[in-house]
């Protein structure tokens, strides 16, 4: 089970999420995980013609998720919110900067469309 400890606005609008995904690993000692996401809503201003968005809403819905997990093994319970607190600051400081920027959202969508067109031709295919 997930719980949401943080979020966090960037300049673009975007919002990320940080949620404790954490459980005991083995007597006191812990396997500390945060799930990090972001919803990025689809505009039809990222696509050249009204058909592209349309495929795009179909293959990703309306707000594809940027999502990310880092984690870390054997943590004591006396330093479990120390290390929550550390790997949330390390995602920040490493990858805020890419997140926040203004064409992010655009470079993700189309990312994730080129994805899931693959996907979708590759078990197409494999039908036939």
């Amino acid at each position: 089970m997930t719980q949401l400890i943080r979020e966090m606005t960037l300049k673009n609008g975007l919002t990320v999420r940080f949620a404790n995904a954490s459980k005991p690993y083995f007597g006191d000692y812990h396997h500390v995980k945060v799930v990090i996401s972001c919803e990025v809503p689809l505009s039809a201003h990222y696509f050249a013609d009204e058909n592209e968005f349309s495929d795009a809403c179909r293959l990703l819905g309306k707000l594809p998720v940027y999502q990310r997990t880092v984690e870390k093994m054997g943590v004591p319970s006396t330093e479990v919110v120390a290390v929550l607190e550390r790997l949330i600051a390390a995602f920040a400081a490493n990858s805020f900067p890419y997140l926040a920027s203004p064409v992010f959202p655009h470079r993700f969508v189309h990312a994730e469309l080129a994805q899931a067109r693959k996907k979708s031709s590759f078990h197409y295919g494999a039908r036939h």
